[in-house]
C-alpha cells in the first residue's frame, strides 16, 4: 500500500476498490464508483469506511440506508446549503455517485457535494459550519 504524506496523516491508498471495508484510506470517490461499475454494479452498495478521507470532486447521492457517524462532511465556506443539491428532476440525477446502505465512520468528505431524499438533506442543512 502507498501512504499519503499529506491531509490526514496514516492514509493509506486502498488496493481493492471491490473491498466491503475500508479502513484510513483515502478514496478517489469517481475510482470506486469506476470500479463498482467494472464489477458490474450501478451503484456503491453495502460498503463501510472507517477513518477515511473521501475526495472529489463528486456529488454523493445517498440514495438509502446510509449512516454517517463523526463524520467531516467538509469545508462549506460558512454556509452548509452550498454543500446540498437538488435535482430540478425529483429522485433522479445525471453524474451524481449513488450510494445504498453505506457506513461513514470518522471520516471526512473533501470537495464533495451531497444529493438524495430530502430527508437526509435536511439532516445535512442542519450541521453546524465552520468557516
Amino acid at each position: 500500500m502507498t501512504t499519503i504524506k499529506h491531509g490526514q496523516t496514516g492514509l493509506t491508498l486502498p488496493t481493492d476498490f471491490n473491498a466491503r471495508v475500508f479502513d484510513s484510506n483515502q478514496i478517489v470517490l469517481f475510482d470506486l464508483f469506476r470500479e463498482s461499475l467494472r464489477a458490474g454494479s450501478p451503484m456503491i452498495e453495502g460498503r463501510t469506511f472507517r477513518n477515511c478521507r473521501l475526495d472529489g470532486p463528486a456529488v454523493m447521492a445517498a440514495v438509502t440506508g446510509c449512516e454517517f457517524d463523526s463524520t467531516d462532511f467538509g469545508y462549506s465556506a460558512g454556509d452548509i446549503r452550498t454543500m446540498v443539491i437538488r435535482s430540478a428532476a425529483p429522485g433522479r440525477m445525471i453524474g451524481a455517485l449513488p450510494f445504498k446502505d453505506c457506513k461513514f465512520i470518522g471520516c471526512m468528505f473533501f470537495a464533495v457535494g451531497f444529493t438524495g431524499p430530502e430527508t437526509f438533506l435536511h439532516q445535512i442543512l442542519a450541521l453546524e459550519t465552520r468557516a
